[in-house]
C-alpha cells in the first residue's frame, strides 16, 4: 500500500467524486476509480458505494479517511520539520493540541513567546486526545495541550502535566431558546435536546468526562459526537441542540458567537471546572527544558 493511493483516496472524500480529485492530481478520472478498488482490495472492505455518476462513502471508509487523514497530516508535519531542521540543539519544539480551544490559548502563549524570545521554532498539529497521549509517549510530540475535567485518567505511566489554564465548563444554547434569557441552565433541560461535543475522531473522552460531572439522575443523555466545531455552532444557533463549551477560552477562540448564549449549568454539588494541562514525558532527557518552557508560557 503507498501513500499516493492512500492522497487519492482522502481527495477522493475531501472533493466528493473521482472526477475533482482526478483534477486536482492530474491525473485521467479511470487512474484514480483504478487505484481506489486497488485500495479496496489491499484493504478487504469497500471504501465507497458507487452509483450513476455519483458516489458515497461508506461507513467503513469514513473512519479510515479520519485515521489516514491524521496520519497522513502527521507524516507531512515530520518530513517538514525534518527538511527545515536547525543545526542547533533542541532549536525544534512538537506541540499537539486537541480542539480549537486549547489551539486558541496554545496560540497566543506561543505569540507572545515568541514576542520575547525566539529560542524555538515550534511545529504544532492537530489530534485525537488518544494520538497526542500516545504520540507523547513515544516522544513524536515534545508535550501536547489536554482538556482536563480534573480525573487526570488521560495520563500514561510515563507522563506528567503542568497546569496551564483553570476556568469552568458552561453550556451554550440558542438565543431563539428561552432558557438563554436565564442566569443557571436547568439540570433538567438537559434531557430535551442532544449535547453536542467535538472530536476529530471517534472518540468518548469528553463525552464521558462530562457524564461524571453530573449528578447521578443525569447520566442517561443524549450525547453525540460531532467531528467539525463549526457544525456544532451551526446546529446549537439554531437550536437542534445544546453544547459543552469552556469558559474564558469562547472569546480567545471566537470574536463574536451573538446566536449562542453561554451559561453555566445549575447543579451546585459537582465538580464543573476544567483545566488545560500540558502533557510531556516524566523521564525524558528534555523534560527539564520542556518545564522551563511551560513556565513562561504560562507566565
Amino acid at each position: 500500500m503507498d501513500f499516493s493511493k492512500l492522497r487519492t483516496f482522502v481527495n477522493v472524500v475531501e472533493s466528493g467524486s473521482f472526477q475533482k480529485a482526478a483534477a486536482k492530481e492530474y491525473i485521467s478520472q479511470r487512474a484514480v476509480s483504478q487505484n481506489m478498488f486497488k485500495l479496496e482490495n489491499e484493504l478487504g472492505f469497500s471504501l465507497f458505494i458507487r452509483g450513476k455518476n455519483r458516489i458515497s462513502i461508506t461507513k467503513q471508509g469514513e473512519e479510515f479517511y479520519l485515521k489516514i487523514r491524521d496520519m497522513l497530516h502527521s507524516f507531512d508535519v515530520e518530513v517538514n520539520s525534518l527538511k527545515h531542521q536547525q543545526k542547533e540543539k533542541y532549536s525544534e519544539v512538537k506541540v499537539g493540541y486537541f480542539s480549537p480551544f486549547e489551539g486558541s490559548l496554545l496560540k497566543q502563549q506561543l505569540f507572545d513567546y515568541n514576542q520575547i524570545a525566539k529560542r524555538y521554532h515550534f511545529v504544532v498539529s492537530e489530534q485525537s486526545i488518544e494520538n497526542l497521549i500516545s504520540n507523547v509517549s513515544l516522544g513524536l510530540l515534545d508535550f501536547a495541550y489536554i482538556l482536563d475535567y480534573g480525573l487526570q485518567n488521560f495520563l500514561a505511566n510515563n507522563l506528567t502535566s503542568m497546569t496551564m489554564f483553570q476556568s469552568e465548563m458552561i453550556m451554550g444554547v440558542s438565543r431563539l431558546n428561552p432558557i438563554s434569557k436565564l442566569d443557571k441552565f436547568p439540570n433538567e433541560e438537559l434531557k430535551k435536546k442532544p449535547i453536542l461535543y467535538f472530536s476529530l475522531e471517534n472518540s468518548k473522552y469528553i463525552k464521558r468526562c462530562f457524564l461524571e460531572t453530573l449528578p447521578q439522575n443525569l447520566k442517561d443523555l443524549h450525547i453525540a459526537r460531532v467531528s467539525s466545531i463549526e457544525q456544532m455552532q451551526m446546529i446549537v444557533a439554531l437550536d437542534d441542540a445544546f453544547a459543552y463549551y469552556p469558559k474564558d477560552l469562547i472569546d480567545l477562540t471566537w470574536k463574536s458567537e451573538s446566536q449562542i448564549h453561554f451559561t453555566p449549568l445549575e447543579t451546585k454539588n459537582e465538580n464543573q471546572n476544567y483545566s488545560i494541562q500540558a502533557i510531556y514525558q516524566k523521564d525524558s532527557a528534555r523534560k527539564g527544558k520542556v518545564e522551563r518552557l511551560l513556565q513562561t508560557l504560562k507566565s
